[in-house]
């Protein structure tokens, strides 16, 4: 199965589905997130972006797309 966690902001979707996206993983499933802005309302755009990855490594997903639109807009 493929999966696709889309979140607005970086750490959005781990606040979210964290848990169940792992449940996914170790079925085997192939997980996937997007994140839709840089996130800079809430810090540093390229330190949420490292933060983000290294969410996705734990999480186990195959890959993250990043839209980098700005943040509220």
């Amino acid at each position: 199965m493929n999966i696709l966690a889309i979140g607005a902001h970086p750490d959005d979707v781990e606040y979210g589905c964290a848990g169940t996206l792992i449940r996914h993983v170790l079925r085997g499933d192939n997980v996937f997130i997007m994140i839709i802005t840089d996130g800079a309302q809430g810090g540093d755009p390229a330190a949420r972006r490292e933060e983000q990855l290294a969410a996705v490594k734990i999480i186990g997903a195959q890959e993250v797309f990043f839209g980098d639109y700005p943040d509220t807009r």
